[in-house]
């Protein structure tokens, strides 16, 4: 019973502690996630695939930002339907500088769809939103 009583608050500490995690490096995120970082190259393979391009503009301290990446982005659901359908592209606005100023809002995290041939965007997600409106979008 001894042994029990010890072990239990560790397993509590273990589980808590891997619930709360979440990606505070952004590149490690996209390495991890398969996500480009670099505009003019994810452009690139987006054209040669005949896909659009998703970009995701992030920034440092931002908590909507660590939501959306945290607990939207790697659900499987949402994780596989982008995979099929996109080329992604993860942009942090704090540190990343090759990207058109076009895409650069006053706050973050924005989504936005482009068309890879013209790089026109074709839809822009503000902000967060819930799980089915975000697919919606998408």
């Amino acid at each position: 019973m001894k042994l029990y009583k010890r072990i239990l608050p560790l397993l509590l500490l273990l589980a808590t502690s891997l619930q709360a995690y979440y990606w505070d490096d952004y590149d490690l995120f996209a390495k991890y996630m398969g996500y480009e970082r670099d505009y003019n190259k994810a452009v690139a393979i987006a054209k040669k695939e005949n896909k659009d391009l998703l970009i995701i503009m992030v920034s440092e301290g931002c908590p909507f930002c660590h939501r959306l990446v945290d607990k939207m982005l790697t659900k499987d659901g949402i994780r596989d339907y982008i995979n099929k359908k996109y080329i992604k592209l993860l942009i942090n606005r704090d540190t990343d500088k090759n990207f058109p100023k076009k895409l650069l809002r006053p706050f973050s995290p924005v989504t936005y769809i482009i068309d890879a041939p013209s790089e026109q965007i074709i839809d822009e997600m503000d902000g967060w939103m819930e799980e089915e409106t975000y697919l919606w979008h998408l």
